[in-house]
């Protein structure tokens, strides 16, 4: 071989390196630009803004482990929260020992349907909205766990319709 012939596979060999850097890049950019990925497998990448176990209504009382709902709690100052009612009692938290009285009572904050602004109870608003959990699951109206990726009903065979929230941008307010 000689160095015509080596010189002339070194240009291939670079050649084929570029056309292969220009193919990832190209794709690269029409993913992000038209986000092919997305409607070629039918999934969005889009996220709920909202999810409802955000809020402190639909944690848990750490003495009787119920759900705090609308019943007045008392937040400790290590964090945790109780129902009032609960609390009281003990005169202090169980976790930390701080003394009931240095504990805030107040109401819970409640989670609100990020379309119609209304107070939820449960996880589908009056307007018609499901707000999902971290887990992306909810609750149908049957009682049945529904995943957000198969909005179908097993158990009762309700359809509910996938729709995502656009994100507020500073535009927009």
């Amino acid at each position: 071989m000689d160095f015509g012939d080596a010189a002339f596979n070194l240009g291939i060999i670079i050649a084929l390196v570029v056309a292969i850097a220009i193919v990832f890049l190209l794709q690269g950019y029409l993913e992000a630009r038209y986000n092919l990925r997305d409607k070629i497998t039918g999934k969005s990448k889009k996220e709920s803004t909202t999810f409802l176990d955000e809020s402190e209504g639909e944690k848990k009382c750490e003495i009787c482990y119920g759900v705090i709902d609308e019943d007045p709690i008392a937040k400790c100052t290590c964090g945790r929260i109780f129902h009032d009612a609960c609390a009281r009692p003990t005169g202090s938290c169980p976790y930390c020992a701080a003394p009931y009285e240095k504990m805030e009572v107040r109401e819970p904050e409640r989670s609100r349907c990020p379309v119609c602004g209304r107070f939820l109870k449960g996880n589908i608003c009056s307007c018609g909205a499901v707000i999902p959990r971290r887990d992306d699951t909810f609750l149908c109206k049957c009682g049945n766990r529904v995943d957000v990726d198969k909005p179908v009903c097993r158990k009762c065979g309700a359809v509910y319709e996938a729709a995502m929230m656009p994100k507020k941008t500073v535009d927009d307010e």
